[in-house]
């Protein structure tokens, strides 16, 4: 699993080790080599990220440069390269989920963007370092204009260049990883509990038992991680007090009163949480290092959060339009001395306004909104925070590109007035002292 934190991570990283060479001249057709490719991907991410790319001068700038011919036999710079690599996999990161870049606000968008103007930024100035002892050549000015373009972004503080876009993911999408248990989940969920054929109240239950069982292996991983300090131990312990009130409150909701059903069987749901709590409770989570299962569970439980939604509103939907069966005992035939669990019971449609219905459709949104609430701060408490660089030079502050130091200074108090503040202006010409 990768996510974009994770390749905006790698590709700072990488993008900040570049250095110049002790022979500029032949170094240098190497990194404009490189350029090509980088060049291609970063306008492919730059514009999918921005809602009217062909107002932007950088774009054309990196058009040129990908246009720019390569002979066969030369080969690029092998640290350029690894930047055109990671950038072009974060450029099938972002565009293989339209969706998801669509509903984010300008702002996040915008911020995933100077992220990646600030790799182009310290790769940018590491080409025209090698240029200063080379012969000139027609494709350094080119560089050197997309260096004025991106060097504002790669001046924003890293904190102030998290975006929640940072969240989306790769996830191989098999059974025998927990982030991938989850995923197929969500997709049978959203088969089966769309369809009034398929849905059961033994799947709803189940559904509110696996995502108690999400909450609570995801409470006691970040209470692990708040003790060794994996992550800030404030906000660790502060998820996970959340994730522990979403796995009660799914747990409650996973609790059904005997004498209300739905009936019918889902097989696959079935096969779906079963894959899900074999992977957060056995080695496909267990054999990962603690900093890897928090990020994990961070994927878990955004992915989770939906399936929360689609739960509470089936039982929402079901309560309210006659869709579960409430069982009652019939009137006067239950013979003298036999136990009530004994006697058949009738089942009838329970009607909208039913007690027990609101109830249930009460407890899952409750628990809904509990589960939502974790899924943010362990968001917020798995995303990278940076801190403020210390000079002009280009620095890595937790793997994360700064250039310039920034400060905030408050204006100072404003001083009383004294009283001979408060005494009149003289006069041109008048002599005040006393």
């Amino acid at each position: 699993m990768a996510s974009v934190d994770d390749l905006l991570r790698a590709l700072h990283r990488q993008a900040a080790a570049l250095r110049p060479s002790a022979q500029p001249d032949r170094r240098l057709q190497a990194h404009l080599d490189g350029w090509v490719p980088l060049a291609d991907h970063a306008r492919r991410v730059l514009e999918a990220l921005d809602a009217r790319p062909e107002d932007h001068d950088l774009y054309r700038l990196l058009r040129t440069v990908a246009r720019r011919a390569v002979p066969a036999q030369r080969r690029p710079d092998p640290g350029v390269a690894r930047v055109a690599l990671i950038t072009g996999a974060l450029s099938d990161v972002i565009l293989s989920s339209p969706a998801v870049v669509g509903a984010a606000s300008q702002a996040q968008r915008s911020r995933l963007q100077a992220s990646v103007q600030a790799a182009l930024y310290a790769t940018a100035t590491s080409t025209l370092d090698v240029a200063r002892g080379a012969p000139p050549d027609p494709a350094v000015r080119t560089i050197n204009k997309i260096a004025d373009e991106t060097e504002l972004a790669a001046r924003i503080p890293p904190r102030a260049r998290a975006s929640t876009l940072e969240r989306l993911t790769v996830t191989r999408l098999t059974p025998d990883t927990a982030d991938g248990a989850v995923q197929l989940w969500a997709g049978v969920v959203e088969r089966v509990f769309s369809n009034p054929q398929l849905v059961t109240g033994v799947a709803l239950q189940d559904a509110a038992a696996t995502l108690a069982v999400v909450s609570h292996v995801a409470a006691e991983t970040l209470r692990e991680a708040a003790h060794r300090r994996i992550i800030d131990p404030d906000q660790a312990r502060h998820a996970a007090d959340l994730a522990g009130e979403a796995s009660t409150r799914w747990r409650a909701v996973a609790t059904w009163p005997s004498e209300i059903q739905r009936g019918g069987r889902a097989y696959e749901h079935h096969d779906a949480v079963r894959a899900v709590r074999d992977a957060l409770t056995g080695p496909p989570l267990a054999r990962l290092p603690l900093r890897q299962r928090v990020r994990t569970l961070r994927v878990v439980l955004t992915t989770a959060a939906p399936i929360g939604e689609r739960q509470a509103e089936t039982v929402a939907t079901l309560a309210s339009r006659g869709g579960l069966w409430i069982a009652h005992e019939r009137p006067n035939l239950r013979p003298p001395g036999v136990q009530r669990r004994h006697v058949k019971l009738d089942w009838e449609t329970m009607d909208a306004f039913h007690p027990a219905g609101r109830l249930l459709a009460s407890q899952a949104n409750a628990a809904q909104q509990a589960l939502v609430a974790a899924a943010d701060a362990i968001n917020q408490a798995v995303l990278p925070e940076a801190s403020r660089g210390s000079d002009s030079r280009i620095a890595l502050v937790d793997d994360h590109i700064t250039v310039g130091r920034w400060e905030t200074i408050d204006p100072a108090p404003r001083a009383r007035p004294t009283e001979c503040d408060r005494r009149p202006a003289a006069r041109p010409g008048l002599d005040v002292r006393p």
